[in-house]
């Protein structure tokens, strides 16, 4: 096993859930941040998902390569932090998820009708 090769396929994955965690669900607020308009954030959020799989995918490839590769000799890296935030990213996406569908959704307004206060 090469853990450099594995930490590297992990810290891709790692980046891979951000991007899905930031597109999925900041994707309005980024949307605001960079002034774009409601094309432009289904667009980001298009991105987002595209690049998050993308790097997802080389991640894991990149990570079983480094599992099937023979050691080398004097190697001495540190895996914990990268399976660390692996774990954390995970069960931040997974809070994040069943808070969301917890949340009431809140009914669109009709054409021409208002809101009473």
């Amino acid at each position: 096993m090469r853990k450099r090769t594995l930490k590297k396929g992990l810290n891709l994955l790692n980046a891979g859930i951000v991007a899905v965690i930031l597109a999925t669900f900041y994707h309005s607020g980024i949307a605001w941040l960079f002034g774009l308009s409601s094309a432009g954030e289904t667009s980001l959020i298009f991105l987002g998902l595209l690049w998050g799989g993308i790097l997802g995918g080389a991640g894991i490839m990149v990570a079983m390569f480094g599992l099937l590769r023979r050691a080398l000799p004097g190697e001495s890296i540190r895996m914990a932090p990268a399976v660390t935030l692996l774990v954390l990213l995970a069960t931040i996406f997974l809070i994040l998820w069943f808070a969301s569908s917890k949340t009431p959704v809140q009914p669109r307004l009709a054409p021409g009708e208002t809101i009473t206060i």
